[in-house]
C-alpha cells in the first residue's frame, strides 16, 4: 500500500481526499498546513504528497523549497493543488520539482485518482 502525505489547511478537502484515496487502496496521513506538513513528513515517511498551495503558517511553495534541500526527500513525488489558476504559481512549483499539478475546482474525483496513481500506482 502507498502512503500519502494531504497537506492542506481546509479540513473539508483533506477528508474528502483522504476518504477518496482510502477507498483506492492507499493509507493517508494529513496535516492542516505545512508546519504539520513538516512534522507528518518526518513521522509518516509518505510515498507522495499531495500538497496545497495557499496556506497559513508555511505555504506550499515554501513547504516544498524546504523538503527539496534534503537527499532523500529531493526526489519524493508531490502532486500541488490549488484553488487558483496562475500560471506564475504553477511555474514556481515546477521549478522546485512538482511532480504534477492541478487546480481543485477544475478536478473530479477521477482527476484526483488519475494524478495519485500515474506516480504512486495501487499495488
Amino acid at each position: 500500500m502507498g502512503r500519502i502525505l494531504i497537506v492542506d489547511d481546509m479540513p473539508a478537502s483533506r477528508e474528502a481526499m483522504s476518504k477518496i484515496l482510502q477507498h483506492k487502496g492507499y493509507q493517508t496521513v494529513c496535516a492542516a498546513n505545512g508546519e504539520e506538513g513538516i512534522l507528518q513528513l518526518r513521522k509518516s515517511n509518505p510515498d507522495l504528497i499531495l500538497l496545497d498551495h495557499m496556506m497559513p503558517k508555511v505555504d506550499g511553495l515554501t513547504f516544498l523549497a524546504q523538503i527539496r534541500r534534503f537527499p532523500k526527500w529531493k526526489k519524493l513525488p508531490v502532486i500541488m493543488m490549488t484553488g487558483i489558476k496562475d500560471r506564475a504559481h504553477q511555474m514556481k512549483a515546477a521549478a522546485l520539482g512538482v511532480d504534477e499539478y492541478f487546480v481543485k475546482t477544475e478536478t473530479t474525483t477521477p482527476d484526483l485518482v488519475g494524478h495519485v496513481e500515474r506516480l504512486l500506482p495501487v499495488g
